[in-house]
């Protein structure tokens, strides 16, 4: 089976959600919908426009009470927090396939050396941890009784770098208890996590489903991420839920071991992308590839941006990812979000929230090559009101930085 570059494009946005019109009003069935679609929203502690999972939400259902999507997690429990693509949200069902790995890290060396060191240096603190959060759960690390802060030197690192580290022995025991699947994410207080027994966080009746092995739930997240892509090969979708980090790290071998399974076992099947030196496959059971009409800015992290090379051999579009880089060599800005018109990635603006004056800041505003035209500001113009409605901003500011910022402040 061949598939044409365009083809291709059209089939990953509609496998992400993109192909369908937005909701006029949307519920907490919208969302959930597209967290099950998804599979994995990433989440992240950057608050300079909103938090990653909510502009993910934003960008395929539009304007919606963020209170939906922590209702959806930490009231209704149809979605919890877990590592899928890093740190992420994932539909309930999720749960039995993560557990291999929340095994897997509990006899990792990383967790062994934490247990042994907390023992070293602050015996039974672990044990006090898991104590206080059975009696006064949920809690965030800064409401244990001692959260035992470290200090590090970081002047080595861009600041955003930093937003994970706690600096907390506290911390670092609560994500491990987190990581070991012992603790659960009850909620958030000023973003940070509240951990609490999984019993009281996770649904006794999904708690009680079997556990796959770990063969059976790696072929069930590898399927559900060649389906969340719509057409991939091998090395996106592996990155898709195994991105190398301490817990979720699978090797390539691995991944194409289960592809291969389920190609035998006629759930997923080969075929040839126009451009593409890699094998592809494609869920038998179909993908949409009509046309496109979307108009909406992604996160950074939006999953449909999670592998660099895709992105580019799709859209023709090098994702730049400067968050994590000295502000001095930074080509696009702090927070850029993509542009998507159609089905191509049309621009890309630096965006930060000013709440003090109620403004949605457009720092910079670049246009792909030949794109810096009236129509693309005029679409962009509409989608910034749109998104500072949303995030209860009364105006647009643009600053005149990059080569599509004079007509986007002009169709402003």
């Amino acid at each position: 089976m061949d598939i044409s570059g365009p083809q291709a494009r059209r089939i990953a946005l509609h496998a992400q959600g993109f192909g369908r019109a937005r909701p006029a009003r949307p519920t907490s069935r919208h969302l959930r919908d597209v967290v099950r679609r998804l599979g994995a929203v990433q989440i992240d502690a950057v608050t300079v426009l909103v938090r990653a999972q909510y502009l993910t939400l934003y960008s395929r259902l539009g304007p919606y009470p963020t209170r939906l999507l922590d209702d959806l997690m930490y009231k209704r429990h149809e979605a919890f927090e877990y590592f899928g693509h890093a740190a992420s949200i994932l539909p309930i069902e999720f749960h039995p396939l993560v557990r291999w790995q929340m095994d897997r890290y509990e006899k990792s060396k990383w967790w062994l050396g934490l247990v042994e060191r907390l023992d070293r240096e602050r015996p039974g603190y672990l044990h006090a941890v898991q104590s206080e959060v059975d009696h006064r759960g949920p809690l965030t690390f800064t409401e244990l009784a001692d959260p035992a802060r470290r200090e590090r030197d970081l002047s080595r690192y861009a600041e955003s770098t930093v937003l994970w580290d706690s600096l907390s022995d506290g911390k670092s025991a609560l994500d491990g208890l987190f990581n070991c699947g012992r603790l659960a994410a009850a909620g958030r207080k000023n973003s940070q996590r509240q951990y609490d027994l999984t019993e009281r966080v996770i649904p006794a009746d999904v708690l009680a489903l079997p556990t796959p092995t770990e063969e059976e739930a790696q072929r069930a997240m590898v399927l559900h991420a060649a389906t969340a892509l719509g057409v991939a090969t091998a090395k996106e979708i592996g990155y898709y839920f195994f991105v190398s980090t301490v817990i979720t790290h699978v090797r390539a071998p691995v991944i194409r071991a289960r592809i291969a399974e389920l190609v035998e076992a006629g759930s997923l099947e080969p075929v040839r992308v126009e451009g593409w030196r890699d094998q592809a496959y494609v869920p038998t059971a179909g993908v949409p590839s009509g046309p496109v009409r979307a108009r909406t800015l992604l996160c950074p992290f939006d999953s449909l941006l999670f592998e660099r090379d895709r992105v580019e051999r799709l859209f023709g579009f090098r994702h730049s990812f400067e968050l994590y880089v000295k502000p001095e060599k930074r080509a696009y800005g702090y927070y850029v979000l993509p542009f998507l018109l159609g089905d191509e990635l049309v621009a890309r603006v630096d965006l930060k929230a000013d709440r003090p004056h109620g403004t949605l800041l457009v720092q910079a505003a670049h246009a792909e090559p030949g794109r810096a035209t009236g129509e693309v500001a005029a679409e962009l113009a509409e989608e910034l009101r749109t998104l500072a409605s949303w995030l209860a901003l009364d105006t647009v500011e643009v600053i005149a930085r990059g080569d599509l910022a004079p007509l986007l402040d002009d169709a402003l």
